[in-house]
């Protein structure tokens, strides 16, 4: 690994460029001053990454000079590398802020609301309180009343009632349309304003309005209203374009990695990333926006002036579209965890709440292989971006790195936010654990036998069909034809042994009875269900880039090579298989926390396909 860089402090002055409507930031002599990321800060964020060995780190510091009203300091660090070559980060290097696209797609729903033009072609005005139903023919959702009432201010606020339902996502023939269409076969878990739910799927919706109404895609939509007007050339919704620009990073996981097993798992570049070309569309509202620091320094520098380019001066987004988006309409933490923080509040695609006595606006972004914040304090003129390639840690690695120099810049005595994160870590590690009751040394039989559960294919309108396979504890029956090709894949060789053989204590559970469920989703590819006790299963979803690589010809001919990943052991749900019956029919009920709900809303109650928070009927 190359050691970590950093680059030092750009201070533009934009007096002279007011008539200009493009611009670019260049990289800086190494005797510029510092400011913002002086030695002992720099020190710090190369001990941070050191410490966590983690890949890389790419900063952007921005803070209006009161004294010239379009003057901006920009500072950028850069840290360690950004590919497996060892290529290291700078300012230029691209990579997937995730849910910070969020503000992208608000703003751009803003616009639509501001637009007199398509207000006069519809008859009538979009706003804030527009219905889903009077706007997307689309629309439907399980419970009517709901359907009835969500607005657009809902979707953006996640105060829908809907909880995540994430592993419902997967490329569709129809697009977003269908996506749209098949959000009636959720179950909610709360009434809609009753509580804060984040929820993807919503942002998901939304980006079809630019198409809906103006038959223009969603992405040009905003690369002609926001990306061209800052001059952010080197951001795009497009895998293709970013994938051919010798600046994308390199997303890092760790194979095998599960916490509740102690497994740590081997760091490995996701190469290719996760997203293939022609999938990234349904996605793109919600977090599909690949660009850099540099980019992102302009993009904050907009928003910390109200909407002006930071530069030219001249209005990209009107004032009132900033202000609105920022303000809170859903409590998402009324009870905040350390004194120094204030209640949390959510707004549209942004959260925001005191820190130690300065109003803070920031969202996180986490796709796999990247970790992002974007956090901004409007009354300090200061905004801090922090990309990490990173998919453990990079999230407590960025909210570290932030606070740390926010504490800085604001004249604050450095708190050691690195023990209160990392406590935190081991505090829900062990929750984990303990929730994760070990089986029973003699656990009672199914209602039928386990293997018999391959003849059987299980459906959900939305999230798809489940073939179940069956491995461990092999008995003289064949399997399913089916099944036969899905146990000999590599992949699931990897599943059922791997984790297991990392640690020799153990070994002894490869001896129980298991299901390999092919679950192709943005980000699945297997769910892994291990038997517990009865009819009850552990369930995990797991993501491999095994086919991927090998279709993309990472692999050169051999079935596996160095580079394979898979993730997701570590997250657990229970699954149970229901049986036909006077009072039910037969089915599997996937629950105990694989929707995603917030932590206020409603858990399922009753058994069998009542307790479901996903039920997959049998077909």
């Amino acid at each position: 690994m190359l050691g970590p860089r950093s680059l030092s402090l750009l201070c533009y002055v934009g007096c002279s460029f007011a008539a200009q409507t493009a611009f670019s930031i260049p990289f800086l002599r190494d005797d510029d001053q510092k400011i913002f990321i002086p030695p002992e800060i720099d020190t710090f964020i190369k001990g941070i990454l050191n410490e966590y060995n983690s890949p890389g780190l790419s900063v952007a510091i921005i803070r209006h000079n009161e004294t010239c009203s379009s003057r901006w300091h920009m500072e950028f660090g850069s840290y360690g590398i950004a590919k497996a070559d060892g290529s290291p980060v700078t300012p230029d290097s691209l990579f997937a802020i995730a849910s910070n696209s969020k503000l992208f797609l608000s703003l751009s729903i803003g616009l639509l609301v501001e637009n007199q033009t398509l207000a006069d072609q519809r008859g009538k005005g979009l706003s804030w309180s527009s219905r889903a139903l009077d706007v997307i023919p689309q629309w439907g959702l399980m419970d009517k009343d709901m359907e009835q009432i969500v607005n657009l201010q809902d979707m953006l606020s996640h105060r829908t009632g809907m909880p995540r339902h994430d592993q419902s996502g997967h490329p569709l023939k129809g697009g977003v349309p269908e996506m749209i269409s098949n959000l009636r076969y959720l179950r909610p878990s709360a009434e809609v304003r009753e509580t804060w739910q984040y929820n993807n799927l919503m942002y998901e919706t939304l980006s079809y309005l630019p198409e809906l109404l103006l038959d223009q895609s969603f992405e040009s939509y905003v690369a002609e209203n926001l990306f061209m007007p800052l001059n952010m050339t080197a951001s795009t919704y497009s895998v293709a374009i970013a994938e051919a620009s010798a600046n994308m990073a390199h997303g890092y996981m760790r194979s095998m990695r599960d916490e509740i097993s102690g497994v740590n798992g081997t760091l490995i570049p996701t190469v290719p990333y996760f997203s293939r070309s022609g999938d990234e569309k349904i996605w793109a509202g919600a977090g599909g926006v690949i660009t850099s620091a540099r980019d992102l320094s302009v993009w904050v520098a907009m928003l910390l002036g109200n909407g002006q380019h930071p530069f030219t001066n001249a209005t990209v987004v009107p004032e009132k579209l900033v202000k609105h988006v920022a303000e809170g309409v859903a409590v998402i933490d009324g009870a905040p965890p350390y004194p120094e923080l204030g209640i949390s509040v959510y707004g549209a695609g942004q959260e925001r709440y005191m820190y130690r006595g300065h109003d803070l606006i920031e969202h996180g972004g986490s796709n796999p292989g990247f970790k992002t914040q974007v956090t901004r304090f409007p009354n300090d003129n200061l905004g801090i971006v922090v990309l990490s390639n990173d998919e453990e840690f990079g999230t407590e690695i960025y909210q570290i790195v932030i606070r740390r120099i926010a504490d800085h810049v604001l004249g604050l005595e450095p708190l050691d936010w690195k023990t209160r994160f990392q406590a935190q870590r081991e505090k829900s590690t062990a929750e984990k654990v303990n929730a994760a009751l070990p089986r029973p040394k003699t656990p009672s039989h199914p209602s039928k036998s386990i293997s018999s559960i391959e003849d059987s294919s299980f459906l959900h309108p939305t999230y798809g069909v489940l073939h179940p396979c069956y491995v461990g504890i092999k008995t003289k029956r064949p399997s399913h034809s089916r099944c036969a090709l899905v146990i000999a894949d590599t992949v699931t060789q990897q599943i059922i042994e791997s984790p297991f053989t990392l640690n020799s204590t153990l070994k002894d559970t490869l001896n129980i009875p298991t299901l390999i469920i092919p679950f192709n989703g943005f980000f699945s590819t297997h769910i892994m269900l291990r038997h517990f006790d009865g009819n009850l299963f552990n369930g995990s979803v797991l993501w491999s880039n095994h086919h991927v690589r090998e279709n993309e010809g990472y692999h050169n001919g051999h079935e596996e090579v160095e580079g394979d990943i898979i993730i997701g052991f570590d997250e657990r749900f229970e699954v149970e298989w229901v049986h036909e019956s006077e009072l039910s029919e037969e089915g599997l009920a996937f629950k105990g926390g694989f929707w995603g709900k917030g932590k206020e809303a409603k858990v399922p109650t009753g058994s069998g396909k009542e307790s479901a928070e996903v039920w997959f009927s049998k077909l």
